[in-house]
Parts: C-alpha cells; structure tokens; sequence
C-alpha cells in the first residue's frame, strides 16, 4: 500500500510539473541559419573556402543558385529557421549556423538588400539596409561587425536575447531573403491603461 501511495505521489508530482512547464513562457528559442551550397562549384566562383559543406544529404551548384535566385528572387534552401516568432521578452535565442558559407544575423530597422550588389539586384533588393552596408565612391562596404550584426560561420553559433520591443527584424546581409521577425509575447501597453495607471 505505502508502495503504491509513493507511486501515485511521483505521477501527481509528474503531471503537476508537465502542466507548469506547459504554461511557462518559452525562454530559449533556437534559430537554425540554413544554406545547401555545392563547395566545389561555390568555391570555384567566389573562392576557397567560401562554402565549406558535407554534401551527403544533396547541394545546389553555384549556377542553379543564381538561376533560383534570378528567377524567384530568393532562394528557399538559404534561410533562417524560423521564419517568424513570438518570445517572451528576455528569452535567449541561439543562432546556429547549420550551412557551410557565412552568414550574418544582423538587427535592421526595416528589410533591405544587403552588401552583395550582385544578389541584391538578382533578388529585387536593389537599396541595401543601412545597418548591412554603406555606399563609398560607388562601391557597397559592409558595416562593421557589432553585437547587432554577428557574422557567424559555418557550424558557429552566437547568442542574443530578445527585447521587450517589437516587432523586431533580422536578416543576413550577404543573402537578403534569409529573414525573420521576433515580436514579444509581453502584452503591449495601452493608452487606456496608462491612464487607468495614472489614476492610481
């Protein structure tokens, strides 16, 4: 009997934390950075070393990179993992960079092309997103590197946490298709509550 009392407690305690941890706001989130680039056809246009990838499980060529690109003006395998989310405010996200070329995972304020000119006319992204890239003497240079553009490599990984504000945009600023949006799960105050706070 006191066996079985000590069962029954364990799958009460059990379902009692299942329940918790349902509800509880989600405080990691992993963001996968995804790209299927061929190294010998990659490396031979761009150069060595440029996608460094095992292709076991299948690779697009460089050519039918551009071809995808030019014709859909993304391309689906180049990506962010997911593509949209809500987190609460705080919550640690993970970027990994599953692919085998870099990437970046930079904060902008609005989508835009990146520092590519090359993909960003195949793609339709012809202005480039301030904090990707800048003009100088006719030329697109990248931004510098900083807490809010990470250049990550392949099989790397950065952290960041997410804020309190919202919506909030990431893009690589090398492929400017590879996007997505993290909104807070917080709810947004009103000016309804603010006044019934100012009341009190």
């Amino acid at each position: 009997m006191k066996k079985y009392s000590f069962l029954l407690l364990i799958v009460c305690l059990s379902a009692t934390t299942l329940v918790y941890a349902q509800g509880a706001p989600t405080n990691r989130l992993n963001i996968n950075i995804r790209d299927y680039c061929d190294p010998a056809t990659f490396n031979a246009a761009i150069g060595d070393g440029s996608c460094v990838r095992d292709t076991s499980t299948g690779a697009i060529t460089f050519s039918g990179f551009v071809a995808e690109a030019t014709t859909d003006k993304s391309v689906g395998a180049w990506r962010f993992a997911p593509l949209s989310t809500r987190v609460a405010p705080g919550t640690r996200m993970k970027i990994t960079n599953l692919g085998g070329e870099l990437h970046t995972f930079t904060r902008v304020e609005h989508f835009g092309g990146g520092f590519v000119d090359f993909l960003n006319q195949a793609t339709g992204n012809p202005k480039p997103a301030p904090e990707c890239a800048k003009m100088v003497n006719g030329n697109l240079v990248p931004q510098p590197r900083s807490p809010e553009n990470l250049f990550i490599a392949p099989g790397a990984s950065a952290t960041k946490f997410s804020s309190s504000e919202g919506p909030v945009r990431y893009q690589c600023c090398i492929h400017p298709w590879m996007r997505i949006t993290v909104s807070s799960s917080a709810p947004a105050s009103t000016d309804a509550d603010s006044e019934h706070a100012s009341h009190h």
